[in-house]
């Protein structure tokens, strides 16, 4: 200020001794430090008002401090230029004070004071996570430095240094800056610049230092955790705030412990799809949390969950109910989950069939055909309609009930008490409720009824025994139907008729046997086998007779002619027929099916002698001769004429000898008296006179 002083009355003097205008000095406007090694100056100011003509140059004095002494940096010759560079600045290790004079000729030269004294900034740094920058004002007395100033600092930072690559950090209208450093034990430059609304920038001097980053980025938190198509968990987060990012890594909780999935790298990389994960298996929860260069590791945020979508078929009314957890967080709120299905495949296309609000975790997916794979999803959205997180993709298969491949009557056959026992080979590996049982007395589609039912079974071959049948009076037509487990009929199987035999006894001393035939095996009947036997027993290892199936027709009829081979018993001749299942079935069981006993009546016979000679060795006994009566109701009684009983006996083939007491009766007439009943249970009594010689 002293020497703007001195300059003035300099001036004011020069200026009343001559008449000749003064040419003023400049208004430095700009001083700006290059990154030269010798720390370079340019400073620039605006050309002054005055008559060029008289213009000599300009001097621009430096000095290393405000009070001097200032030495000459240079001189420009040329009255419209705008700026200097000293090159011997050295303005890279202290600042440096500069101002300008004009010489002019009037006629002798004279110099102009100088307008202003400018500075060049020279900026400090310190620090070690955090730059601490402090510089000086371009003004060594006053703030704002120059009154065309903006007056706002601007801070640089250079990273890598000698990249070129200067980046705006931070503004200021103070001479400090703090600026929080996120890269790794690396040198950084800065620099500060100030803009003059002349056009021109007042730039620092360059300062490094090595920065070391202690501090750990902030908390990332995770906006959405979907599902892709192949089940895979999708998510993505906001990128990190902390500028030395390096990447992120990925928790997943697997059994309340948190273990690192994988790590992504770049501050930009924001999502992420976990390739190794299966969300289609349960729900998966993960977190995500920022590293920076130096290992740094920030908090991890909140935690997300993948909604988990299970079905439950019913296949019974083509449906199926999803159910999924619950999926809270996302956007501005959940608004709801609408719901998808697709038949293509698990990447679709997806057909939307519904809508659920918040709170609903199912949905019954309704009108599925059978034998249709289908494929669902339910995406969660919020309010905007901007964020969506997707379950998993469940795969369902709508089943109709497994209906069974066979369906097959074994065999009909009579058993005791005249039961008809049903045998029925079926494939459990169907789905069924159970069997129904249906019976006719004729074979027509409305003449089944109803009379039993089985419910599942575990091995393929069962039995049912109706105990309403009258297996003696009827032929029954049988077959089985699959009720499904839906509980509607399905196959049916093959008919099975039982055999009605009939016996008749003839009075030629032979049985008629009557029986239809055996329906209907794969193989056929290949013959019939024919039992008989006595007083209620059958031998069933030795059949009369065995005839083939090809002989006969719909309605069979047999006579037995061997019947008065047999004249013992009491005229019951019992018969049951059993036929033969033939080759060529597709199960090829080799059933039988056997008939109702049936019994054939032969009235008894009796002969009685009307006379008997106890002493002529012929005909010494008096005994009828019987066949087929009953003996259980026999008896035989002898009278003389007097009504005197001289003998009686219960058992067949007991005569009398025509004694009484042991003494010989006296030859005569005498009354018999014989009762029996017959095969028919009817009761005779034959009475009369037999002649007794001696």
């Amino acid at each position: 200020m002293l020497k703007k002083l001195i300059f003035a009355v300099v001036f004011l003097t020069s200026y009343f001794t001559t008449a000749t205008a003064q040419v003023p000095s400049p208004q430095p406007t700009c001083v700006s430090v290059t990154p030269a090694p010798l720390g370079a100056v340019t400073i620039t100011w605006i050309t002054p008002a005055g008559p060029g003509a008289q213009f000599a140059f300009y001097t621009i004095y430096r000095a290393n401090a405000y009070a001097g002494p200032y030495i000459s940096a240079g001189t420009v010759n040329v009255f419209t230029q705008t700026s200097f560079t000293d090159n011997l600045a050295g303005a890279n290790t202290a600042s440096k004070y500069y101002y300008i004079q004009t010489t002019y000729n009037a006629p002798g030269p004279i110099t102009s004071p100088p307008v202003d004294t400018v500075r060049s900034i020279f900026l400090s740094v310190a620090g070690v996570s955090a730059a601490n920058l402090t510089w000086n004002s371009e003004n060594p007395v006053g703030t704002p430095p120059i009154v065309t100033s903006s007056g706002v600092y601007n801070v640089f930072m250079e990273f890598p240094t000698g990249s070129g690559n200067w980046t705006l950090t931070g503004t200021t209208t103070n001479l400090n800056y703090l600026d929080t450093i996120f890269v790794c034990n690396a040198a950084i430059n800065f620099r500060v610049e100030i803009a003059d609304n002349t056009g021109c920038v007042s730039v620092s001097s360059v300062a490094t230092d090595v920065f070391q980053n202690l501090i750990a980025p902030g908390v990332t938190t995770m906006d959405t955790l979907s599902v892709d198509n192949s089940n895979h968990p999708m998510m993505n987060w906001g990128a990190s705030n902390s500028p030395d990012v390096a990447g992120y890594i990925i928790y997943q909780n697997v059994g309340g412990v948190w273990i690192t999935v994988d790590t992504v790298f770049g501050i930009g990389n924001t999502n992420y799809t976990n390739l190794a994960g299966n969300a289609g298996v349960d729900s998966l929860i993960f977190r995500v949390a920022a590293f920076d260069s130096c290992g740094n590791i920030g908090l991890a945020g909140n935690n997300l969950q993948t909604m988990y979508l299970t079905s439950v078929a019913d296949i019974c009314n083509h449906s199926a109910t999803l159910s999924w957890s619950a999926y809270p967080l996302i956007g501005n709120g959940l608004a709801g989950c609408n719901i998808f299905q697709a038949t293509a495949s698990a990447a679709g296309p997806y057909t939307y069939i519904g809508t659920v609000p918040p709170g609903v975790q199912t949905f019954i997916a309704t009108g599925l055909s059978t034998s249709t794979t289908y494929y669902f999803k339910v995406d969660a959205f919020d309010f905007s309609g901007q964020n969506r997180a997707a379950s998993n993709r469940r795969t369902f298969y709508c089943a109709a009930p497994i209906p069974p491949n066979f369906l097959y009557v074994v065999t009909t056959s009579v058993g005791a008490s005249n039961r008809v026992d049903v045998s029925t080979f079926v494939d459990t590996a169907a789905s069924v409720l159970g069997y129904k049982i249906m019976r006719a007395t004729v074979n027509s589609p409305n003449g089944y009824t109803q009379v039993g039912f089985m419910g599942p079974v575990t091995y393929p071959l069962f039995m049912y025994s109706d105990y309403t049948a009258d297996a003696d009076n009827n032929s029954y037509f049988y077959k089985v139907i699959n009720v499904d487990s839906c509980g509607f009929d399905g196959m049916e199987s093959n008919i099975g008729r039982s055999i009605k035999l009939t016996a008749t006894g003839n009075s030629d001393f032979t049985n008629t046997l009557t029986w239809n035939k055996y329906e209907t095996w794969d193989g056929a009947v290949i013959s019939y086998k024919i039992y008989r036997g006595l007083d209620g027993l059958i031998d069933i290892a030795n059949p009369i007779m065995v005839i083939p199936s090809p002989f006969l027709t719909d309605e069979f009829t047999y006579v037995d002619t061997s019947v008065w081979r047999t004249l013992k018993g009491d005229g019951n001749f019992y018969y049951m027929i059993e036929a033969v299942e033939g080759a060529g079935a597709i199960f090829n069981f080799g059933a039988t099916s056997r008939s109702n006993i049936a019994i054939a009546k032969q009235e008894p016979e009796m002969f009685i002698p009307n006379c008997f000679t106890p002493e002529a060795g012929v005909n010494v006994i008096f005994v009828p001769v019987t066949t087929w009566a009953d003996y259980a109701n026999y008896s035989m009684e002898i009278f003389n004429r007097f009504g005197e009983n001289l003998f009686s006996t219960k058992k067949i083939g007991d005569g009398w000898d025509g004694q009484v007491r042991g003494k010989n009766c006296e030859t005569g007439v005498y009354v018999y008296l014989v009762k029996y009943r017959t095969a028919k249970g009817e009761d005779i009594q034959r009475k009369g006179i037999v002649t007794l010689l001696r």
